[in-house]
């Protein structure tokens, strides 16, 4: 598509990086809007606008969504993407992304820069690639079956309780620090929690488990390279289990966390799937793209391959 054809609606997330995103967003678009960049601009007002926001400007002509705050805002953007049912609004959309919030842990899989130049590339000369999602199965805080996307990563157990915290918390400190301290505190009060996980059917693993992420990108938690093998169009879902670790376990491999060479301890199994189900004979808290959108005893993980068109 050409790019005089795109219509783009920014989608900004004002209260995003303790409402560090609303200031920067505003220099930013100043600074576009002197390079005669075109753009359309709609503030989000609370939690859910930018899903209603996305769906309504892609049903009206829109073609290019930019979402512009952190991995909550992005998820919602793209759940903005389909309609209740999972299907594409517009299947010719596009999405890009100006990480300004918290984490920014999926831009981490592109090396995206936050200077002007390279944010204006994303306008003049953004490239195409298609990405899979993930389409989860889980119990809504209304208690109903709900169904929704995620981008990057979805965990229960250490990590999940991690991003609750941090969520509920001040994040004034800026992503990393805000995990890093989280997780710190999480650790010392968290109980690993016994878990049944199925992968494409199959029993896997039942036991004590400490997190098992789910991804789809590398990265979670500010910058911890957790599923340094994953690839966002390979059509798989990259599973991370941590077993029964012990505290001064999860201490000391701290730093191969961020690194991404934590998968040499003999507790840590990687496998890969197109579907995963975790079951609890009690609740489980669980968390994606940075949010804590329900629990339940039951969580299904389902690949959606080439689910979207990114334009990075």
């Amino acid at each position: 598509m050409e790019q005089t054809n795109y219509r783009t609606l920014c989608v900004v997330n004002p209260t995003s990086a303790n409402g560090r995103t609303s200031k920067a967003w505003r220099r930013i678009e100043q600074a576009l809007s002197n390079r005669n960049i075109k753009m359309d601009v709609q503030y989000t007002t609370g939690p859910g606008d930018a899903t209603l926001i996305t769906r309504k400007a892609l049903q009206s002509g829109y073609n290019r969504i930019v979402s512009v705050g952190g991995d909550g805002t992005l998820n919602e953007v793209v759940n903005g993407f389909f309609d209740e049912k999972q299907q594409p609004v517009n299947p010719q959309g596009g999405l890009s992304f100006v990480p300004l919030g918290t984490g920014g842990d999926f831009a981490r899989m592109f090396n995206l820069s936050r200077d002007l130049d390279s944010i204006a590339r994303l306008f003049t000369d953004p490239q195409e690639r298609y990405c899979d999602l993930v389409l989860a199965t889980y119990t809504s805080w209304q208690e109903t079956e709900e169904r929704r996307f995620y981008i990057n990563e979805a965990d229960v157990g250490l990590g999940s309780a991690t991003v609750y915290r941090v969520n509920n918390g001040s994040k004034a400190l800026g992503g990393s620090l805000s995990f890093l301290l989280a997780f710190l505190y999480t650790v010392f009060t968290y109980r690993n929690i016994e878990l049944h996980i199925k992968v494409d059917g199959e029993t896997k693993y039942e036991g004590k488990t400490g997190v098992i992420v789910v991804g789809n990108g590398s990265y979670f938690g500010g910058g911890v390279k957790i599923a340094p093998d994953a690839q966002i169009d390979d059509g798989l879902l990259e599973i991370i289990l941590a077993k029964d670790l012990r505290k001064r376990d999860l201490l000391a491999n701290l730093t191969n966390m961020y690194k991404g060479t934590h998968l040499q301890h003999p507790l840590v199994e990687r496998m890969v799937g197109h579907q995963v189900q975790i079951l609890s004979a009690n609740d489980i808290l669980f968390e994606m793209d940075g949010e804590t959108p329900g629990h339940g005893q039951s969580v299904t993980f389902d690949i959606v391959p080439a689910a979207m068109r990114l334009l990075i």
